[in-house]
C-alpha cells in the first residue's frame, strides 16, 4: 500500500498550472521517501524537480511526466485500493509510478522529470528542452488506460482573429457589411477545409448596438491539427482577416517500431496484456521533447476519459501494474 499513500500524498496538495510551489517541496519529500536518499533531486530554473542516481548534462533515457494539474479541488480520499483526487489520473498517478520504477532500477544514466505548466504552455518542458539535461529515449508519463502506447499527438494553434467591415443599419443588411458575418463564413469555410484538423471558435466579442451592423470582430480559436495539416494553411484560413498566433505547439508522431513504443509494448506483453499503439487527439509536453529525442512515447495508468474531471481514480493494481512496465523499458532501452 506504500505506492497509494505516495499518490495520495501528491494529491492532496493542490497544484493547478502556475501554482506548483508546495506540491515542489512534497515531490521531493517522496522522491527521497521511495529511493531512500539513493538519488540526487535538484530544480531547474523553471521549477522543475530532477533527480537521477548522479547528475549529467546526458541521460539514456528520461521518465518524464508533470506535477501540475487543471484548477478545481475534488476532495482527496483513500477508499480502499484507490485514490481519488484532481491529478490521481493526470498525471500525479503516472509521475508516482515512475518514481517507484526509478527506485527499483536503481542506478544507471536515467532521469526523472516532474516538470511544471504543462496543462498551459508547457513551460516547464520547454525550459527543459532549451537548458537540458537532454535523454536519448523519452517516455512521457501520461494516462494511456494501462496498456496502450501514445505514439502521436496533434498539434495546436490558439488564434486571435480581427474581423472588420463597413457595417450599417441592422434593418439593411444587405447594403451594409458585417464584421460578425465575415468572421462566422471564415470558422465555418476553415471547419470544412482544415479538415482532419478541428476548428473550435472559444470566445467571440463585439460590442455594438442591436440595430447596428458591427465594424468590429475579434475571436479566439483552439485548432488541434495531425501531422499533415500545416501551420500555415491554419492561418491562411482566416485570411483577410488579421490573425495573431497566440501560442502553439507542432503535432508529434513517432513510429511504432522505434525504440521507446517497442520497448513499452513488449513491457505491457510481459505483464500478460495486449498492448495497443494510439494517438491522442490533445497535445502534451511530448509534442515540445519530441524535438530532441530519438525515439518518445508516452504511457501511464489511468483511464484518460478521467482526466480534468471530478471524477479522478487510480487503483493500487494500475499504480503496480505501471510501475513494473515502466522498469521493464527502461531496462530495456538501457540494455
Amino acid at each position: 500500500m506504500k505506492e497509494l499513500q505516495t499518490l495520495f500524498k501528491l494529491v492532496s496538495v493542490y497544484s493547478p498550472s502556475g501554482n506548483e510551489e508546495e506540491v515542489r517541496e512534497t515531490l521531493k519529500e517522496v522522491i527521497e521517501e521511495v529511493t531512500g536518499g539513493t538519488v540526487e533531486v535538484w530544480e531547474d530554473g523553471a521549477g522543475n524537480v530532477l533527480a537521477s542516481p548522479s547528475k549529467k548534462p546526458q541521460y539514456e533515457v528520461a521518465l518524464i511526466s508533470h506535477m501540475d494539474t487543471v484548477p478545481g479541488f475534488p476532495q482527496p480520499k483513500i477508499v480502499g485500493d484507490k485514490v481519488y483526487g484532481r491529478g490521481a489520473v493526470d498525471a500525479k498517478g503516472p509521475l508516482n509510478a515512475m518514481i517507484w520504477a526509478l527506485a527499483k532500477i536503481g542506478e544507471g544514466p536515467i532521469l526523472l522529470g516532474a516538470m511544471v505548466r504543462e496543462e498551459t504552455d508547457s513551460y516547464g518542458a520547454k525550459y527543459l528542452k532549451e537548458n537540458g539535461p537532454k535523454a536519448r529515449y523519452v517516455i512521457i508519463g501520461e494516462p494511456s488506460n494501462n496498456t496502450n502506447v501514445i505514439i502521436g499527438y496533434r498539434g495546436y494553434a490558439w488564434l486571435k482573429v480581427e474581423c472588420k467591415a463597413k457595417g450599417g443599419h441592422a434593418s439593411s443588411p444587405e447594403v451594409g457589411e458585417s464584421a460578425v458575418d465575415k468572421l462566422i463564413e471564415l470558422y465555418l469555410k476553415a471547419k470544412e477545409n482544415l479538415q482532419p484538423a478541428t476548428v473550435s471558435l472559444t470566445t467571440i466579442v463585439s460590442k455594438n448596438a442591436f440595430n447596428v451592423l458591427p465594424k468590429e470582430v475579434v475571436a479566439q480559436f483552439d485548432v488541434r491539427y495531425p501531422k499533415g495539416v500545416e501551420l500555415e494553411s491554419i492561418l491562411k484560413a482566416f485570411e483577410p482577416c488579421d490573425v495573431e498566433l497566440v501560442d502553439g505547439l507542432p503535432p508529434a508522431e513517432v513510429k511504432p517500431s522505434s525504440p521507446v513504443p517497442r520497448a513499452l509494448a513488449r513491457a505491457i506483453l510481459k505483464s500478460g496484456k495486449r498492448a495497443r499503439y494510439a494517438k491522442k487527439r490533445g497535445t502534451s509536453d511530448m509534442n515540445v521533447l519530441a524535438e530532441v529525442s530519438e525515439s518518445i512515447a508516452a504511457y501511464g495508468p489511468g483511464k484518460s476519459e478521467l482526466s480534468h474531471t471530478d471524477g479522478e481514480v487510480m487503483s493500487l493494481e494500475e499504480i503496480k501494474h505501471a510501475i513494473e512496465v515502466y522498469e521493464r523499458a527502461v531496462r530495456e532501452l538501457l540494455s
